[in-house]
């Protein structure tokens, strides 16, 4: 009898050896795990390593004292570093996806609107311009140089700008103190130079007037004198000396009314200028227009006559630089101040061209003087439009006006 031999049940799949194709998957599972693992260090290296570029850039631009921000096309915030909030009186954060309207005048915030839309459209960008700027916080002004250029992407389109802005207020005040200091030396020399002409002049006159008069007058009464001692008549020579003495009181008058015009004493200021206009006009030829007011009494002494002069200076130059038809001359009280306005319907000039226009005193001069007595010189003109000089001086006990 034959006998089977009973065959062993095929094991499970995997209890012996592995196939081929299924270790195959298991390596290239475990590469592409070692791949995945990889790449996610790597982006993780990258994301911490522009994390720390990003807080330094945010460090530098926060430690710089300049404006430093970043607009959309809209001119709305995306980046400002904290010089722009400090000013702004905001943290950084907040400044975001605002615009200049949110903190600025609006007359001001327009213009900064308008200038960035140039520079977007453009592409051009604005290089170290000066502007004004308001400081919300201290609701002053100043002065800052910017400087906008266009902020492009991958692909050259504009999606934005960038901006730096500096202040240079204090730098502004020192060029202008400087320009002051500059013109107030100029101011002395040329007072220096008139006081020295004055001078001369009053020397000139005192030998050639006052001292030839009084040796004739001396001559003539040595005449009479000799004419009295023969027995002869000297009425002649007394009368040509009395004659020369009404002269020469006549000079010593001029004189004293050049140093000093006598008018503001006995009759004030307003009379003393309304007289000057009358004279002015009856040797000049020139029209004049007045509206005189009363103002005797508002200004000290010497804050007169310096308005009186300004006002001689002014119509000298009318007559002797305009070619004027006609002047007017206004002079009164007007909130706490005297006001003088002299106005012709010359030819005018560029003043930015003839700072120093005029002889005598001069404009800056005048100005000047203005300014010693807390009061202002404003200067309108153009050529072909005529000139218009307006000088405001506070009234006594007005200074703090």
């Amino acid at each position: 009898m034959t006998k089977v031999r009973p065959q062993k049940a095929p094991g499970p799949s995997g209890a012996g050896d592995v196939p081929r194709g299924d270790e195959e998957l298991r390596r290239l599972v475990e590469h592409q795990m070692r791949e995945l693992e990889a790449e996610v260090a790597e982006r993780r290296r990258r994301e911490e390593e522009l994390s720390a570029e990003r807080v330094l850039l945010r460090t530098v631009i926060d430690i710089i004292p300049d404006y430093i921000y970043v607009k959309d096309r809209n001119s709305k915030f995306i980046v400002d570093n904290a010089a722009v909030a400090r000013n702004l009186g905001f943290t950084p954060e907040e400044v975001i996806g605002k615009t200049d309207f949110d903190f600025f005048p609006r007359d001001l915030a327009q213009q900064f609107y308008d200038d960035e839309q140039q520079v977007m459209a453009s592409g051009v960008p604005l290089i170290s311009r000066e502007e004004p700027n308001y400081y919300p916080l201290s609701d002053t002004w100043g002065w800052h140089l910017t400087t906008t250029v266009p902020l492009r992407n991958s692909r050259g389109k504009v999606i934005g700008l960038v901006g730096v802005s500096r202040d240079i207020t204090s730098h502004r005040k020192m060029e202008e103190t400087l320009r002051e200091s500059l013109v107030l030396q100029k101011v002395a020399r040329e007072v220096l130079e008139s006081q020295e002409r004055e001078r001369k002049r009053i020397a000139a006159e005192l030998h050639d007037d006052l001292g030839q008069n009084l040796l004739l007058v001396k001559n003539k009464l040595l005449l009479g004198l000799r004419a009295a001692a023969a027995g002869s008549d000297a009425t002649e020579a007394m009368q040509e000396a009395v004659a020369l003495v009404s002269q020469t009181l006549q000079s010593v008058r001029e004189i004293s009314h050049n140093l000093r015009p006598h008018q503001l004493d006995e009759l004030g200021l307003a009379k003393s200028v309304d007289g000057m206009l009358r004279r002015l006009a009856s040797s000049s030829g020139l029209a004049v227009k007045a509206e005189i007011r009363a103002v005797d009494g508002l200004l000290a002494d010497e804050a007169e006559i310096t308005l009186y002069r300004i006002a001689q200076e002014s119509l000298n130059n009318v007559v002797k630089h305009s070619g004027a038809a006609t002047a007017c001359v206004t002079l009164g009280e007007v909130d706490g101040s005297v006001v003088l306005e002299v106005r012709d319907d010359g030819r005018g000039f560029d003043a930015a061209d003839h700072p120093a226009r005029g002889g005598g005193m001069g404009l800056m001069i005048m100005s000047e003087r203005a300014r010693m007595l807390g009061g202002t010189l404003e200067l309108r003109t153009a050529p072909g439009e005529g000139t218009t000089l307006t000088v405001t001086v506070p009234a006594l006990g007005r200074n703090d006006a």
